[in-house]
């Protein structure tokens, strides 16, 4: 399984566009070729954080002029998009000798999560100081930089279930590659009568752990930013962790080199995976993909025996 960053989507400084989504998506899924026959199976994830902001943007934009979109359709649509990108370039790649679908994905939380009471997840655009004010008279929870601009802030529960499970198990035992649970998927609840989406988004990356257990992958690769994770990171003493296990990585976790809204669900999705699982957790930046899928870049993350 391949889990693509929302943000390596675009070269750091660089506009997002359509024409650089797939020319990332192109380059960054190329070393996967190879692996591609008949007999391999492969699922793909991926983030949407700039693009379902820029989704918000559209919507905030045409308030009045067009029905307006609840968040979860919002992660929809990302879904959408980025599954466009993927699914025909996955198709290019295998020369279209391998069927791929992308596939709507609902992740159950629970509604009684706290995160609904506490939301800490930014999303969508920045706002000027005045529209800002106004929007948090409105009562919307925003978070504010020191320049007065300010963005929303939702929440962001921890996935339960992912909902489409049978059918991508099926989907990939008849040889589809797959592409789901995009953006974390789409946060849904069981209210009793049926299943009903929520304003929120569900972490990416805890989301990939899930669909990946539940699968029975036997390595999930984390595609991000920077070339894996770092031991006190950003600072003259920043160390990259090459090969760890479960344990030692949790440690560090505890002690906070991860922060929680970049490396840290990363982190604690390669410790779930492995513990869960026992097969290898990857985290590595888009160039070094064809090394980390046997070992040789990134942080590889594997039980203590294998390490």
């Amino acid at each position: 399984m391949v889990s693509l960053g929302g943000n390596a989507f675009a070269r750091p400084g660089d506009e997002l566009t359509m024409a650089g989504q797939f020319e990332f998506a192109a380059s960054t899924l190329a070393p996967l070729a190879a692996l591609l026959s008949r007999d391999r199976q492969l699922l793909v994830t991926h983030g949407n954080g700039p693009q379902v902001g820029y989704i918000l943007t559209r919507v905030e934009e045409a308030l009045g002029k067009a029905y307006a979109l609840p968040l979860e359709v919002c992660v929809a649509e990302s879904e959408g998009e980025i599954g466009y990108v993927l699914q025909q370039t996955l198709h290019n790649l295998t020369r279209g000798e391998r069927p791929v679908a992308t596939l709507l994905t609902q992740v159950r939380v629970d509604a009684g999560d706290p995160a609904f009471k506490l939301p800490t997840k930014p999303i969508g655009p920045w706002f000027e100081p005045e529209q800002a004010q106004a929007l948090e008279r409105a009562g919307l929870d925003l978070v504010h930089d020191k320049d007065g601009r300010a963005r929303r802030i939702v929440p962001s529960p921890r996935p339960l279930e992912i909902v489409e499970m049978p059918v991508i198990r099926q989907l990939l035992a008849l040889g589809v590659i797959v592409i789901a649970a995009g953006g974390g998927g789409i946060p849904v609840i069981d209210t009793g009568s049926g299943l009903e989406g929520v304003e929120a988004v569900v972490d990416k990356d805890l989301a990939s752990a899930l669909l990946a257990a539940g699968v029975g992958a036997e390595q999930l690769v984390m595609v991000t930013g920077v070339a894996g994770a770092y031991t006190d990171f950003n600072t003259t003493g920043a160390r990259l962790i090459t090969r760890t296990d479960p344990e030692q990585l949790s440690d560090w976790h505890a002690a906070g080199h991860f922060p929680a809204g970049t490396m840290g669900p990363k982190v604690e999705a390669a410790i779930r995976f492995v513990r869960d699982t026992g097969g290898r957790a990857v985290i590595c930046q888009p160039g070094d993909l064809a090394a980390a899928l046997v070992g040789e870049a990134g942080t590889v993350v594997e039980r203590s025996g294998a390490v």
